[in-house]
């Protein structure tokens, strides 16, 4: 996936993962092929080839821009700025979110969240990461899939209660 900062690269991206968006409400993923994308976005292929090495880079190149960067709050534990992070970004992309479970790719949300939490060096620590990084994937996007399938679905507050107690352990006996 280009990663440069050339506006033409830039804008042609953003133009390719609204275009996948578009036809992903009208048929399903597995059906949308890289020509019909290039024809829905106005570029050639040789510019889809040079800014994404495949389909599922422009759903991984969309989650990262859609993802949600919090300012910690003053006397919030890492825990909970994590949990209302999270519960944030899944109440705002509840759309797009439903998009992905429909069209049975979001396994690259897990993907997404996994390698966004080995990225950042302030994250996670210790020698252990991978796994607590795993954990936590796998554990919001289980709730992702939970809270696309619910109506209605709970409030961004009930949200993180859920992501909280989920992560503490309370739901443990």
């Amino acid at each position: 996936m280009y990663c440069g900062c050339n506006p033409t690269a830039l804008s042609s991206q953003l133009q390719i993962s609204r275009a996948l968006m578009h036809l992903m409400l009208e048929k399903p993923y597995s059906t949308v092929s890289v020509s019909e994308l290039c024809r829905a976005a106005g570029v050639s292929r040789p510019t889809f080839y040079a800014l994404f090495s495949s389909m599922e880079n422009v759903v991984l190149f969309t989650l990262q821009e859609r993802a949600c960067q919090l300012p910690p709050v003053t006397g919030e534990s890492p825990l909970e700025h994590l949990c209302r992070g999270y519960s944030l970004y899944i109440s705002d992309n509840r759309d797009y979110l439903r998009l992905l479970a429909r069209n049975d790719v979001g396994y690259l949300l897990y993907d997404s969240i996994y390698e966004s939490l080995i990225a950042c060096s302030e994250c996670l620590r210790g020698p252990d990461r991978k796994y607590a990084a795993n954990f936590i994937a796998g554990g919001v996007t289980g709730v992702i899939r939970e809270y696309c399938a619910a109506e209605p679905p709970p409030d961004q507050e009930t949200l993180f209660r859920i992501l909280m107690s989920l992560f503490s352990g309370a739901f443990w006996k």
